[in-house]
């Protein structure tokens, strides 16, 4: 069982994805009173689509498979990119108490799947944290490990990039975002991403000289 948990207890960390979601949900339930409009005249221009409900809910299952994949595959790699996910849901939920967006939503009728499962988020996700999109950040963020870290075949790096486009087409198009909550998240996540990896740079680079030090001064003792 030590064995098991010192090889695989890292993938425990993985629970921080719920925990920040709790936080969002307090965070939509309880926005206060100067809740600001952020829907422009060009998001009235796009249709809602009740089929793009279904990229939409298969967000958090392939956020999940991600970061198990990352978890058995490449640790480090893991390590990075979950720390980039908390620096940058943490900034988006900063971003959410000091300025809660709201986006108007159309009535949707209906009894087929579909509409039903509009219907279920509609009455599950409460139409506040729009600005930035944590759907549209943490696709975004999934997409830039693929396709910067990941050597994956070009077919299976394609498909996997189209559906996570999908999903961030998916929060406008069933009328959860607007344009500009999609345009944060994007922008969100490279910040993070970048943020994180010029902090470990500089951390791998003191280190490096640390070492450096250490072993200039231990050769002149030995002289």
């Amino acid at each position: 069982m030590k064995e098991l948990f010192l090889r695989w207890g890292h993938l425990l960390a993985i629970l921080c994805i719920p925990l920040q979601g709790t936080i969002y949900v307090f965070l939509g339930s309880n926005p206060g009173d100067d809740v600001f409009y952020n829907y422009a005249w060009i998001d009235t221009q796009i249709p809602f689509i009740k089929e793009f409900i279904y990229p939409y809910i298969s967000w958090m299952p392939i956020l999940y498979l991600g970061f198990i994949y990352l978890g058995l595959t490449n640790k480090s790699l893991f390590w990075r990119t979950l720390l980039t996910y908390n620096v940058g849901v943490i900034a988006a939920n900063i971003c959410f108490a000091v300025f809660p967006t709201h986006v108007p939503r159309p009535m949707v009728g209906g009894t087929d799947l579909s509409s039903t499962l509009v219907q279920f988020i509609y009455a599950n996700d409460a139409p506040f944290n729009c600005f930035p999109s944590v759907h549209c950040l943490t696709s975004y963020l999934l997409f830039i490990i693929i396709n910067r870290h990941l050597n994956f075949r070009p077919l299976t790096r394609i498909s996997w990039s189209v559906w996570l486009w999908l999903i961030i087409a998916s929060t406008v198009f069933v009328k959860q975002h607007s344009l500009l909550d999609v345009a944060g998240g994007i922008l969100f996540a490279e910040a993070a991403y970048w943020a994180v990896r010029a902090v470990l740079a500089r951390s791998s680079l003191a280190r490096k000289k640390t070492k450096q030090r250490v072993g200039a001064t231990n050769t002149s003792s030995n002289a």
